[in-house]
């Protein structure tokens, strides 16, 4: 009998962000889906998402890249993501070697790992050198 997740796919997400906008790029064998948003006001969610730093970005970016892919059916349940992080401190959190007080990442974390969890993903983080992230550019150039 075949397992119910045979036809599982590998994803590999890039991510990127500044203060002001984010990037992100879903990478499934030879397809390749780039997007990028500015963050809106903070007045829009009541000062709850005021962007502070790059690092808060970088969480904003993984939560809605993750979201925006399984909203678009390139991520089905199931699937394994490889979470390429370009931040050492994004990466140490996100393997739970350190905690941080930031509410801004502790939700972004909070709503990932739901759908982690809802979606049965098998999710590995690797830490990349800035120079080999594609959705820097991205982020960089809009």
């Amino acid at each position: 009998k075949k397992h119910p997740f045979d036809w599982q796919l590998k994803h590999r997400l890039f991510l990127d962000g500044t203060k002001t906008k984010f990037s992100w790029i879903i990478q499934t064998g030879n397809q390749i889906k780039k997007e990028f948003r500015v963050h809106p006001p903070a007045y829009y969610s009541g000062y709850k998402l005021d962007v502070k730093n790059d690092i808060q970005s970088k969480f904003i970016a993984l939560h809605v890249g993750l979201y925006w892919g399984i909203g678009v059916f390139i991520i089905k349940d199931g699937d394994t993501i490889d979470v390429m992080c370009d931040s050492k401190e994004m990466y140490d959190i996100l393997n739970s070697k350190r905690e941080t007080n930031d509410q801004i990442i502790s939700d972004k974390i909070n709503f990932t790992n739901l759908f982690i969890e809802q979606r049965k993903l098998i999710i590995n983080y690797h830490l990349i050198n800035d120079d080999n992230n594609p959705a820097s550019e991205l982020v960089r150039w809009f």
